[in-house]
């Protein structure tokens, strides 16, 4: 591959300049951890919605899903004060459904600290790419979740299936989030450039 520089010269690489690669690298890293973050929020976003509406509306399995005896027997062990399987199960996934979701969102805040750290500490890999790139992709990635988990979870629902729903909920709610933050950053992005 062939890179000419500014000057008009000529150089021969295989890769990428070191500070596009590591532009990339932390642009993909903070992405990620913005992603862990959206995931723990939506944990307590699925914690709302089971109070309000019942741990069901999170966690409940379709009409039909049987359990065998063993099955049951450990569902009764994670929640011992259930009169049915069903409920037991409930509490089991919607316990999951939560926690799992929190504790996925305490590296993302860990990871996004310390992406601060190093942008101080090494400014000069900014600017590396082009403007907006990353707007581009959190726009179109958190965008893209966003329409899929809501458009699931209203498809369900207008199905007449309750049970499970809010979990696709939760998570499409969150996404919104970011997926406005990364399209408002863009849309000003563009707006600077075509001024």
């Amino acid at each position: 591959m062939e890179i000419r520089s500014e000057a008009g010269g000529t150089a021969s690489s295989r890769f990428l300049p070191k500070n596009v690669l590591a532009q990339l690298v932390v642009t993909a890293a903070r992405l990620t951890c913005v992603g862990l973050v959206a995931i723990g929020v939506s944990g307590a976003v699925a914690f709302g919605l089971g109070s309000a509406f019942g741990r069901s509306f999170v966690a409940g399995d379709p009409p039909g899903v049987t359990y065998s005896k063993a099955r049951c027997a450990d569902y009764f062990e994670y929640a011992p004060g259930s009169r049915t399987c069903e409920q037991a199960a409930t509490a089991h996934h919607f316990g999951e459904t939560v926690d799992y979701r929190l504790v996925a969102g305490v590296p993302g805040l860990l990871g996004l600290a310390g992406l601060l750290l190093v942008r101080r500490r090494a400014p000069a890999a900014r600017g590396a790419l082009p403007e907006g790139f990353e707007a581009t992709i959190g726009a179109t990635v958190f965008g893209a979740a966003a329409l899929l988990l809501l458009g699931s979870s209203l498809a369900q629902i207008a199905g007449g299936q309750r049970a499970g729903a809010g979990s696709f909920l939760s998570g499409g709610i969150v996404a919104l989030g970011p997926a406005g933050v990364y399209s408002l950053s863009l849309y000003r992005t563009l707006l600077r450039r075509s001024g």
